[in-house]
């Protein structure tokens, strides 16, 4: 398996990966409906339009299999959230992290973590945050098993242009500045 950093020609795989990891994780948390709907020709476009711009401050890493692409994780400087510890400072929030259901357990998500972690440790930023589906336990373990906590800030937030509203809970995590001890 690679890790690398994406490029534009990898956003239908991005995008079948983010349909396919949706329509398993959230089954049973989000409509159904709106799972089966899920339009990988517009994730496409939307990944597509991400990795061209290519911020400053931002990411998105591919874990490469034989086959193709496995799962995907990307990141991005903003503000930090209102109403929480940090408000007014610049943070790296992992908005965006997924796997195809085949690899989960195998190993993959750890090695794409660690990868993330490590981008994120070059930032100026003292702080990454991201934000997990109350009702999703097993990221919620996945991510507290690699070192994010649970801030205890939990709010409704809409997903895909707000069509659906669910508990939201926020993880944070130091970032490391380089030549620091873990």
């Amino acid at each position: 398996m690679t890790i690398r950093e994406a490029r534009p020609d990898d956003a239908p795989s991005i995008a079948e990966v983010h349909v396919r990891s949706w329509q398993a994780a959230y089954r049973g948390i989000i409509p159904d409906e709106l799972l089966d709907g899920l339009d990988p020709e517009r994730l496409t476009r939307m990944w597509k339009a991400r990795l061209r711009e290519g911020r400053g401050g931002d990411g998105v890493l591919v874990a490469q299999e034989r086959d193709g692409v496995v799962a995907f994780a990307g990141f991005e400087t903003t503000d930090a959230p209102r109403g929480t510890e940090g408000e007014g400072t610049r943070v790296v929030d992992l908005g965006a992290f997924y796997s195809l259901p085949s690899v989960w357990g195998s190993g993959v998500n750890q090695r794409l973590v660690a990868a993330v972690h490590s981008a994120m440790d070059g930032c100026p930023e003292d702080r990454a945050v991201l934000w997990v589906l109350s009702a999703n336990t097993r990221a919620r373990r996945f991510y507290e098993a690699q070192g994010w906590e649970d801030t205890g800030t939990v709010i409704d937030r809409g997903m895909f242009g707000g069509t659906i509203v669910r508990p939201t809970a926020l993880y944070h995590r130091p970032i490391r500045r380089p030549g620091s001890l873990p």
